[in-house]
């Protein structure tokens, strides 16, 4: 159903389809919210409604996917999928789902498409903060959110997907810092935050260590960090203060009057030395002769 021409809202029906494992919607005209029926669907693995032009929220109800939270019993040979006149699934063996999968477009190969959870809405509308809930489906590997209208802090909650291989969070508006929580991530390979108004320190230990492309932090409007290369303002030189500099100026000073009042002591002792007659001028030879001529 992905790539057509599909057109208004998300119907009810889809909540008929209790065992719908793989939902793939993306590159389609999908208009409206979405609707709280795709929740009631509690062995959904795959649910990709990017490209579509979906507005709203996206719903807290999310975390009520259970398919998303546990493993799925991977010794069925066959997936459920959707068959779009009349919204009826039945279980079908096919090829490769088509998938944005680590920032490029790749096949999953359907022999082990149970071994994949993923979740993407991006390239939507869908505007207001990122909730909470999304931290409770621990099976994801793909989070895809990017290139919405998306605002607030990003939620410590993400830090819980233990799962997790790609987030992408790139071209929203999303503010505050990249928590250190995503350092415990041991599975994330893929981590995009590019095209927000982030700032702080880019938090550093295990997993943060390799996610070191400078892209994947551009037009951030402050992030610091050894990952982009960017000394953070903790980690620059401290000028001198104002104290320091008075300090500096003030020895500067003192040994000048130290150099000043040499010279003056000096000069004055000499010239006291003088009045009271240490030195006395020798008298002329012209002045010697008369006085030998006087004695004689």
């Amino acid at each position: 159903m992905h790539d057509n021409k599909i057109t208004g809202e998300l119907p009810n029906l889809i909540s008929q389809t209790s065992n719908l494992q793989v939902l793939n919607l993306k590159n389609n005209y999908l208009q409206g919210s979405i609707p709280d029926s795709i929740f009631n669907l509690s062995k959904l693995q795959i649910l990709d409604l990017s490209s579509n032009q979906l507005v709203g929220k996206i719903p807290a109800k999310f975390g009520n996917l259970v398919g998303m939270i546990e493993t799925a019993d991977t010794h069925s040979s066959f997936i459920y999928v959707t068959y779009f006149p009349g919204w009826i699934s039945f279980p079908t063996k096919f090829g490769d789902l088509i998938v944005n999968w680590k920032k490029s477009t790749q096949g999953l190969p359907s022999e082990n498409l149970l071994l994949y959870y993923l979740l993407d809405l991006s390239m939507n509308q869908l505007s207001g903060e990122i909730p909470t809930s999304l931290g409770s489906l621990k099976a994801l590997k793909i989070l895809n959110i990017s290139h919405n209208n998306l605002s607030g802090m990003v939620p410590a909650s993400l830090g819980d997907l233990e799962s997790l291989k790609c987030l992408d969070l790139s071209h929203n508006k999303l503010s505050g810092s990249i928590l250190q929580s995503f350092a415990k991530l041991q599975e994330l390979t893929i981590l995009d935050v590019s095209n927000n108004k982030l700032t702080g320190k880019i938090p550093i230990g295990r997993q943060m260590d390799t996610m070191n492309n400078p892209n994947f932090y551009a037009n951030n409007s402050g992030l610091c960090g050894m990952q982009i290369q960017v000394l953070c303002p903790e980690e620059l030189p401290v000028p001198p203060t104002k104290t320091a500099q008075v300090e500096i100026k003030e020895t500067r000073f003192s040994w000048q009057g130290v150099g000043i009042g040499y010279s003056i002591g000096f000069f004055f002792r000499v010239g006291s030395i003088y009045l009271n007659g240490y030195f006395v001028c020798a008298p002329p030879p012209n002045c010697r002769q008369q006085q030998i001529r006087s004695r004689v």
